[in-house]
């Protein structure tokens, strides 16, 4: 559900304020002092890319990473029931933004989480989607 799929087309706005993001069940995470703190593994590459890069910059075991206090209240809304749409318009609603500058907002920051691997999008099908955006 998680992984990259080829050929899949750009979902239209309506639909991706239908999605449904759902963390990757993978990743550790923990809220602290009312910040959602995620655990990174590190995942040893075996392409050779990687091997030569490890000599060159060695990487920790593991890293964390602290959201701030807007991406962790994102991440605990994250939980494959509520809508893009819906998490905006909680957004909106408590930061008095615009519905649609919730809207973009929400749909970069999700986007690069996507791209990270740490959620993933169902449609209302239950089907994986993948966020871009529309060129």
């Amino acid at each position: 559900m998680l992984g990259k799929k080829k050929n899949q087309q750009t979902p239209s706005w309506r639909t991706m304020l239908g999605l449904r993001p759902m963390r990757n069940p993978e990743l550790e995470w923990a809220e602290v002092d009312g910040k959602v703190v995620l655990d990174l593994k590190h995942q040893k590459g075996t392409s050779w890319k990687h091997w030569v890069a490890s000599l060159v910059m060695p990487t920790p075991p593991n890293r964390k990473v602290e959201l701030d206090t807007i991406g962790s209240e994102v991440w605990l809304l994250i939980d494959g029931k509520n809508t893009l749409g819906s998490i905006a318009s909680k957004l909106a609603k408590k930061y008095q933004l615009s519905p649609r500058e919730a809207e973009m907002s929400l749909q970069q920051y999700c986007k690069e989480l996507g791209r990270r691997g740490y959620v993933g999008f169902l449609g209302k099908d239950g089907k994986d989607q993948r966020l871009k955006e529309k060129s």
